[in-house]
């Protein structure tokens, strides 16, 4: 239910010229009631988050498009649960909060001519200087790596399967972006690296690259889920070992 009452991508991408049908009502009169009203206010809110973001661009400098993440189809891991706990300030943060039932998830990469900036929507709101800017420059390198996910299909023989691509770079001051993108995201990404000539530059690899090598593993988060994978898998084992030897 949240994935459709959430009207984020939706809104953003007609913003893009990109047309989205939003399925899964199944002729509930009411969940499509509640997603039109959010879909009414948030593009209110974003109103006022691009005239925001006019007041932050250069003279000259130009929009090319926008990319949504959310938590429900991108990465939650900063910004679900307790990371995704936020008390506004501003009567327009505290607006959207009411009218989205949303916190932290929703987030927002422009892409210009010149850099990306990047900001949580609610942030924004509450605050213009709430944002990154990774000028395209500065960026030496960038990671751009596909994970499959699997799963069983309707009959035993049966698969189907699933893409994301994990996107993560580094600025000279260390500041770290990474963040996980649908295939959408990644056609759209990807567009740009091959469209914007400011990006012409930056090289594109399969794995991180740190100014400090033991970055690659310290502010890795696959690298920690299948380590915490991994010792959950264990004790599981040592447990059933125990029991075993015990019961002989």
């Amino acid at each position: 239910m949240a994935v459709i009452l959430n009207p984020f991508i939706k809104v953003v991408n007609s913003m893009n010229g990109i047309p989205t049908e939003v399925s899964g009502f199944d002729g509930n009169q009411f969940l499509q009631q509640r997603f039109q009203a959010r879909e009414a206010s948030l593009y209110i809110s974003m109103h006022q988050v691009m005239a925001q973001v006019a007041k932050l661009l250069a003279p000259g400098e130009k929009i090319i498009n926008m990319l949504p993440m959310t938590n429900e189809e991108n990465a939650g891991i900063a910004t679900d649960g307790m990371m995704g706990m936020y008390a506004p300030k501003q009567q327009t943060a505290k607006d959207y909060i009411n009218a989205q039932s949303s916190l932290r998830g929703n987030r927002l990469m422009i892409f210009t001519d010149r850099r990306m900036i990047f900001f949580v929507v609610i942030e924004f709101l509450d605050d213009p200087k709430a944002y990154y800017s990774y000028e395209y420059h500065e960026l030496k390198h960038l990671m751009l790596k596909q994970h499959t996910t699997t799963i069983p299909g309707a009959k035993p023989w049966q698969r189907a399967y699933f893409s994301s691509y994990h996107v993560d770079f580094e600025t000279p001051e260390r500041h770290i972006f990474s963040e996980t993108l649908t295939e959408d995201n990644f056609k759209l990404f990807k567009r740009n690296l091959l469209t914007i000539p400011a990006m012409a530059d930056i090289e594109i690899t399969g794995k991180m690259d740190r100014s400090w090598r033991r970055d690659n593993w310290l502010s890795n988060w696959h690298f920690w889920a299948y380590l915490f994978g991994g010792l959950i898998v264990f004790a599981l084992l040592a447990t059933l070992i125990g029991g075993l030897i015990q019961g002989f």
